[in-house]
């Protein structure tokens, strides 16, 4: 038995990096899950990201690997800059699995995030807010009322500590800080109807672009020297792992509602592990942040404080 059995999971931004692992490990959980991206199978031209970076995975490779384990995963082709595709989206897996019990939204846009705002083209703005917030935004419009029929459902949108920290540049930020604030009002407009909505900080997680930028592969954005995936960053299956525990803990006992969450508090809290048996990896900037800038953000910070 599965945390997820008889749900249905809608999954964002899947073909690679965190949403992928996300599918994977919700599928693990007993849930059918709806996988949505761009890049449909190992050839297409979708794999070569905005800044033209050729980056591995697609649709096609994600439903083959949860069908070979036993779960049950389709995929839908989705431009997540195109708001009626974002629509129909929902509306095509509805017709497919009858519900949708779980959103997570996890698309962003892959441009570079090394530079100063104004040396980056306009396109690194308009990005990372079309990818990111309005994409979350118009998901959630699209599958929020099937949640409230059903009287119950969860939405999560996957952001940063970059919405208070100025790292990876000012547009980055600011579309993690509307994604942060986004679940926020979305709370307040649920209150009374069985859904919930979290905005989940993952620290470092071994993405393949992750990994690329470790080796000194042109990545689009930096790691600290010397820096380990291996040790130092969880797996995407982990963040996966960390929105099972909170579609499953439908009275919210962790009460995060309405708020940020750190994956590192979820571990803690429901006692799950990554797939090698370690913990959640602590993101170097959690910590300050929550001392020199906690006192600015009191409803998004309530309570990540230990």
């Amino acid at each position: 038995m599965g945390l997820l059995d008889g749900k249905t999971a809608l999954v964002t931004g899947t073909s690679r990096g965190i949403g992928r692992g996300i599918a994977v490990e919700l599928a693990r959980e007993g849930a059918a899950v709806a996988v949505a991206a761009r890049t449909v199978s190992p050839d297409s031209p979708a794999r070569v990201d905005g800044d033209g970076v050729q980056v591995s995975g697609s649709l096609d490779d994600l439903v083959a690997q949860i069908v070979d384990e036993g779960g049950q995963a389709v995929a839908f082709p989705c431009d997540l800059s195109q708001a009626d595709q974002i629509t129909a989206l929902a509306d095509a897996v509805k017709d497919r699995f009858g519900r949708i019990d779980i959103l997570v939204n996890s698309g962003m846009p892959q441009h570079t995030m090394t530079g100063r705002f104004w040396e980056l083209p306009a396109e690194v703005y308009e990005g990372q807010m079309t990818i990111g917030p309005r994409s979350y935004f118009l998901a959630a419009r699209a599958c929020v009322p099937m949640m409230i029929e059903q009287r119950g459902g969860v939405v999560v949108n996957i952001s940063s500590p970059g919405s208070c920290i100025d790292f990876y540049g000012a547009a980055y930020s600011v579309a993690r800080a509307a994604s942060d604030r986004m679940v926020q009002a979305f709370a307040t407009d649920l209150d009374g109807t069985g859904v919930r909505a979290y905005s989940l900080w993952p620290s470092y997680i071994r993405t393949e672009r992750l990994v690329m930028a470790a080796e000194g592969q042109p990545a689009g954005f930096d790691v600290p020297e010397g820096f380990d995936p291996a040790t130092g960053a969880n797996s995407p299956e982990m963040v996966g792992r960390g929105i099972a525990q909170l579609a499953a803990d439908e009275k919210d006992k962790i009460g995060r509602n309405g708020k940020v969450v750190t994956l590192a508090e979820l571990s803690e809290y429901y006692g799950f592990s990554d797939t090698d048996g370690r913990p959640a990896i602590r993101h170097m900037f959690i910590d300050p942040m929550l001392e020199n800038f906690g006192h600015v953000f009191p409803l998004v910070f309530e309570k990540i404080a230990k």
